[in-house]
């Protein structure tokens, strides 16, 4: 073992010493996983890519805040609010009649007293809960999905102005 590292020093020394010449190939030096330098590099010189194309967009924050969710329970269409914890529920044969247009009453979760309305947005794009002093609204195609059992829950949203404040 020792005659082993003996021959090992004497050779690195002869080597540093200049007797060994270091060997010029016209090949790349390969490393021990077999890919060449010249693999492993890319060229600079490539096309420049047009980005004239893209454009910026700023991004504008929504006037809404989420506020709560609606979801089924039983009959009803039950709003639950981060901002008003009473809870509350539209009959949904009352629903019904709000998706073709009509003006119902809210009630109070876990009894008949009135605590809004709820109707259809003028576009026709969601629904509207108006429970003092806050109004409430969600999606149409978010409360369809609920109705129609695609979805368990929706989020009904408040004006930023109104959940900051």
């Amino acid at each position: 073992m020792l005659s082993m590292i003996w021959n090992g020093i004497q050779r690195v020394a002869a080597f540093l010493a200049g007797k060994y010449p270091a060997a010029v190939t016209d090949e790349p030096e390969r490393s021990g996983s077999g890919i060449t330098e010249r693999d492993l590099s890319t060229p600079l010189a490539e096309s420049p890519v047009d980005l004239s194309r893209w454009t910026v967009t700023e991004h504008v924050e929504s006037p809404f805040e989420k506020a709560g969710r609606l979801y089924l329970e039983g009959d009803d269409l039950v709003i639950r609010s981060d901002l008003d914890r009473r809870g509350f529920r539209v009959p949904l044969v009352d629903v019904v009649a709000v998706l073709d247009g009509e003006l119902k009453v809210v009630l109070r979760f876990g009894s008949e007293e009135e605590a809004g309305v709820v109707r259809l947005s003028v576009s026709g794009k969601a629904v509207n809960f108006v429970i003092n002093p806050f109004l409430y609204t969600a999606p149409l195609t978010r409360v369809m999905d609920v109705l129609e059992g695609r979805a368990r829950k929706a989020a009904v949203f408040v004006g930023r102005e109104v959940g900051e404040g």
